[in-house]
This record gives C-alpha cells, structure tokens and sequence, in this order.
C-alpha cells in the first residue's frame, strides 16, 4: 500500500488532512483480519509517500517492492501515473483507491480503478434512462465546468445517442454564477422533454433546478448525483416528490448483513463507525485480494471474465469485458424518503 501517510509532518492540520488516508488503511486491515478468519491470508505492507513525487520515486527504487503481488495506491494523480508506468515495467497489478479518471488506466493492462470512472457512471446512466424511463427519448444534459462533469456530459451524450435517443442541448454551467444556471435552462422546455440531466455537486446546482421545473409546472425525470441527497439547501421530500433518479456509486446499505458486521467489528477495533473511506479500504483489499487467492497475481483474464458481483459492503463490483475501472453503479431513487437500488446487481 503506498499512501500519503505523511508520518513526517505530525502537525493536526495534516492529520485532519490525512484523516482519509488513515481510515482506508484501517479498513484494508479488517479486509486482512476477515480474509485472514476465511483462510486466505494477506501480507500487507504500507509505505508512506508523502505528499510529493520525490518520496513516491524514493518507495519505487526499494528492490522489495518488485517482489510484491499487487500494489494499491496513490491518492494523487501525479503519482498515479509514475506508479502506473513502474506496474506495467514490473508487470505487478495496481489499484488506484480513489481516482475516478478513466484515462488513467487507458492501454495499461496492469492498472485498475477501484472506482468506476466518470464516464462509466455516465454510460450505465444513459443506458438506465433509455431503457427503463419513458416517455420521449430526449434528453437535455447539464454539466458542471470541470474535467470530470465535462466528461460525464459528453460521455452521457454519447453513450444515450448511440442507444437511440436524442440529447437535445448539451450544456456547460458554473453553478456557482446564477447567470450561467439561467444560461443552461434558457429555452428548455421542460415539459416535453423525455428528460433531464444535471451533473453537479454543486450545492445551488439543485435549488435552481428544482426551481426550474416547479416554474414550468414540469414532471420531467432527472438524473443527477447523490450528493444532492446530502445538500441541506434541498428537502428530501422535495426529491421524494418526483422522479429523482441518482448516480451513486457509494451507496451502503445500512440494514445489509455484510454493512452490519463491518461497522460492528470497526467500531469495536476503532471505537467510532466506519467512515465511506474506511468502508473502500475494507472492500477494496477484500475483494482483490480475493483474486490473488483464487487466480494468482496475473488475474486480468479471470477479471474479465466474470460479470459484477455483490460486494462485502458496497453494492457490486465488477470489470467484465476486459475493462479496468469498475463496471457496476447503482442508481438510486427515493422512495418514502428511504434509498432505493434500482438496478441491483444481476439486473441490468
């Protein structure tokens, strides 16, 4: 595991930083304490790389480290890519804990995303809308201005039109500027759209959406993130009230048995619940060490081929088909203010 620890700089600022840094390497070792109970044991070593380059290249030189089965990490993108070259050199498998970019494990047969990428989440989106909301198949889409909602919009786009369907407006918004919100509804007739696609975690992103569509009187369904659940500027009886449909690719299932044993045994070893990051490190490390186990430290082909699973505490996990960032996202709707999974693993 190679992880900005920053053991050099024990300033509470940084520790406050690293806070989720900590919390996956805590849930990577209860991963090692169950696999170790399940007869599957895992050797961890952690490195710490600072929160530069120059110590990352420093880790990589040790000649331990090319002995190794797989490596986990970076956090940052610099190191991600530095890492990623010494994987495919050393032919070990990476996975990238956190990162969502897609175009980080682009031609590299050794690098894994944990997560699914940006784009991922847009595509399986796309296909949900087309084939399971009705109405006409257009669609407007809103994105933020940033790398990754950029990317979630065009790939949205993409994936929506080559089902069939039609976006309509492809737009751009800085949500933060109210010209730029009444920008991207400029013209919009909500009303006959089959419908609406806001990509932001923007917090006035949903008020004025909202907002829009009351103003026309529209029902139009709406996909967005799941970080609206979580934004105090909305009710959720206002989500609950019409068809909001979420892209959530962190969704725990609080009353699942899986959920229940994991926050029972980290609170008893951490003594405070498991935070999401902690629940990643717990999944990750399970579910790949997993692979070693059963196919040895080449396990791309095995990966391939199998389709998304359940996983210990998230909701799937899967890279069929060759790809190499994780294929299963949940959507989610709110249904008498509880979360529901949509498209549960198995059901596409």
């Amino acid at each position: 595991m190679l992880l900005p620890f920053e053991f050099d700089d024990p300033s509470w600022e940084t520790r406050r930083k690293n806070q989720f840094v900590t919390d996956l390497y805590a849930g990577m070792r209860l991963a090692q304490d169950s696999l170790q109970r399940e007869g599957h044991p895992v050797q961890l070593f952690a490195y710490d790389t600072g929160a530069d380059t120059l110590q990352l290249k420093q880790v990589l030189a040790l000649p331990e480290l090319a002995g190794m089965d797989m490596l986990i990490g970076p956090v940052y993108k610099s190191g991600s890519k530095i890492l990623a070259r010494y994987a495919q050199q050393k032919q070990i498998v990476v996975v990238n804990p956190l990162s969502q970019d897609g175009d980080l494990v682009l031609d590299n047969p050794w690098h894994y995303l944990f997560e699914p990428s940006t784009a991922t989440q847009a595509r399986q989106a796309a296909q949900f809308a087309f084939t399971r909301l009705g109405g006409p198949r257009t669609a407007v889409v809103l994105y933020e201005d940033s790398k990754d909602e950029a990317a979630f919009g065009q790939a949205y786009k993409q994936a929506y039109e080559a089902l069939g369907g039609r976006v309509l407006q492809l737009r751009r918004i800085n949500s933060d500027v109210e010209e730029s919100l009444a920008a991207g509804f400029a013209g919009v007739d909500l009303k006959t759209i089959g419908h609406l696609v806001v990509a932001s975690d923007g917090k006035k992103a949903g008020p004025y959406t909202l907002g829009a569509l009351k103003a026309q009187d529209a029902r139009t369904p709406l996909i967005t993130y799941a970080s609206w659940l979580d934004n105090n500027r909305i009710g959720l009886g206002q989500l609950d009230a019409r068809d909001v449909y979420f892209v959530h690719p962190k969704f725990v299932d609080r009353t699942g048995y899986g959920v229940r044993r994991v926050r029972q045994l980290y609170t008893q070893r951490q003594n405070l619940p498991p935070s999401v990051f902690a629940l990643s490190g717990f999944e990750l490390l399970y579910y790949f060490a997993s692979q070693l186990h059963q196919h040895g430290p080449a396990f791309q082909q095995p990966l391939a081929n199998g389709g998304p699973v359940s996983g210990a505490v998230f909701q799937g996990i899967g890279y069929p088909g060759g790809s190499h960032d994780n294929q299963y996202v949940p959507l989610t709707k709110l249904e008498r203010l509880e979360v529901e999974v949509l498209n549960p693993v198995g059901i596409r």
